[in-house]
């Protein structure tokens, strides 16, 4: 009897094994592109929120830099079909001291942005129809700061290709929001499931910038993050280098440091 009941559970696991693997074979390009791409989303998440030191280094086609010393929150969304909420506080230099960004990112809605500006004492809302455009003077666009969410992109696995010596996952995302600067991005995902490099290409199809994932970290044992973006424009010829520094998870933040009536306050 016993001999029974133990190869009753070894088929259960067979047939389990050859499922999930008939399962993976019968993909198409499109299901494989999303699949790989919730895999490398979901790894990040459980951070449940974050706090940093940032700088973000502007760097001209001459190798002049400018230098902005800037602190970061990040909060995870408990509504698991809704985006995560994000402050960042401009500390220095003088020009842009006192700058305050709240992002609230959705899945099936705009993202909503709205910037402190100290100059003129009152809090901007970021339109949809604007967010392609450049974040402070960087390359970076504001609606980059949604863009590790899977669910706001079509996928597509184009293949396999060796990227810094390590073979990656090649896939194509095409932007949902209808006001994107971007038609597409094609991107390299390792086998830890980690993004390695992403170009994007412009409104007319033409390769607009590069960005770079570089010095990851392994965060409370569980979840890896790039603490350097490194962002090459090919038009301009301009770079932006944003750093994270003495970046802790799950500090206990409170919420209510996202919410637009908190920006006023918070940029005391």
């Amino acid at each position: 009897m016993w001999y029974n009941l133990i190869m009753y559970k070894f088929l259960l696991i067979l047939f389990f094994v050859i499922s999930v693997n008939t399962n993976l074979l019968s993909e198409d390009n499109f299901e494989k592109g999303l699949r790989i791409a919730k895999e490398s989303y979901e790894s990040t998440r459980g951070y449940v929120d974050s706090e940093s030191d940032q700088l973000m280094i502007l760097v001209d086609p001459k190798g002049n830099e400018v230098i902005r010393e800037i602190s970061g929150k990040t909060l995870e969304n408990d509504d698991p079909n809704d985006g995560d909420k994000s402050i960042i506080f401009f500390n220095k230099p003088k020009d842009v001291e006192g700058t305050v960004m709240l992002s609230h990112t959705h899945v099936n809605d705009d993202d909503d942005q709205w910037l402190y500006l100290p100059a003129l004492g009152r809090v901007k809302r970021i339109s949809s129809s604007n967010k392609s455009g450049s974040f402070m003077g960087s390359e970076i666009a504001f609606e980059d700061f949604s863009g590790n969410d899977y669910r706001k992109y079509e996928w597509e696995f184009i293949g396999e290709e060796e990227y810094e010596g390590e073979i990656c996952y090649k896939l194509v995302s095409i932007p949902k929001y209808k006001n994107s600067g971007y038609t597409k991005r094609i991107g390299f995902t390792d086998k830890l499931l980690r993004p390695r490099m992403i170009e994007y290409f412009d409104r007319k199809g033409e390769l607009l910038k590069t960005l770079y994932f570089e010095d990851y970290q392994l965060y409370n044992d569980k979840i890896w993050n790039a603490d350097t973006f490194r962002v090459v424009n090919h038009q301009n010829k301009n770079k932006t280098i944003y750093k994270w520094i003495n970046r802790e998870l799950n500090v206990g933040i409170n919420k209510k440091d996202f919410e637009k009536s908190s920006l006023l306050r918070l940029a005391d």
